[in-house]
């Protein structure tokens, strides 16, 4: 019980070992110089209509703001969540909309095609065995994410089809796997949400048992997802990270 933890009622040392931990994050308090701030406002006003910039064009900024020290600027601003920072990439990003609005984009696809329903511009030289990869389990290879993305031209040409697809990764959004003899990203959050039954169903055709996530609540209370019953599948994109997570450290995807 949470309201119990803040309001003290716990003496278990571990409880108030943690309680302590969070506290003391809360109150940590960090001196930056105020150009910082400025270089944030300069950037943004620079990426206005595009919301992407390249490193060289941040130094250049900073640059004429005397900011000295820009990688540490940069990521100061990462993890105070005002710009995106991806060094290896070489590319800030002003505006976290332009990650979702790709990532909405490929949603809207997914379940267009899946549903055989037509997009404004289809793809072209997408074979079936990647058009059903996509639409059956949510795996895209790079030449299918290129045929379907859309976008500004200097958005894309700055942020490149690569980038985005590491990108992904780097969020946990997309996993690289095998996917026959080409490569794909799996997206485990486009993929819909199963039945308890259809679960235990599939489990009976494996020797091994498979993981699966529940959510688990008393008969008083329903679901999350509203199914009225004490226990249900977690919806895939609630736990796409941890997902993606283990499929990076080594297990397998199955079908």
């Amino acid at each position: 019980n949470g309201l119990q933890a803040k309001e003290s009622f716990f003496d278990d040392e571990v409880v108030v070992e943690i309680r302590r931990a969070i506290t003391q994050q809360a109150v940590e308090t960090k001196s930056v110089p105020l150009s910082w701030f400025a270089l944030e406002l300069a950037l943004e006003e620079k990426a206005e209509g595009c919301e992407v910039l390249t490193l060289e064009t941040c130094e250049e900024i900073a640059s004429q703001l005397s900011v000295k020290d820009l990688q540490d600027a940069l990521e100061f601003l990462h993890n105070c969540s005002l710009l995106l920072y991806y060094k290896e990439q070489n590319v800030v990003i002003t505006d976290p909309q332009v990650i979702l609005n790709i990532l909405t984009h490929l949603t809207v696809a997914f379940y267009k095609l899946k549903n055989g329903k037509h997009l404004e511009r289809m793809p072209h030289g997408v074979s079936q065995v990647e058009f059903d990869s996509f639409t059956k389990n949510a795996i895209i290879t790079f030449h299918f994410f290129k045929e379907l993305r859309t976008g500004p031209e200097q958005e894309r040409k700055i942020l490149t089809d690569e980038k985005v697809l590491q990108i992904f990764q780097d969020l946990l959004l997309a996993a690289k796997i095998e996917d026959g003899a080409e490569e794909g990203f799996f997206l485990p959050a486009l993929l819909p949400t199963v039945s308890i039954e259809e679960i235990h169903k599939l489990r009976k055709q494996h020797t091994s048992p498979s993981l699966v996530l529940l959510f688990t609540q008393c008969d008083k209370c329903s679901t999350p997802c509203g199914c009225k019953k004490t226990q249900c599948i977690s919806p895939c994109g609630l736990f796409c990270a941890s997902v993606v997570k283990l499929l990076s450290t080594g297990w397998t995807f199955d079908e």
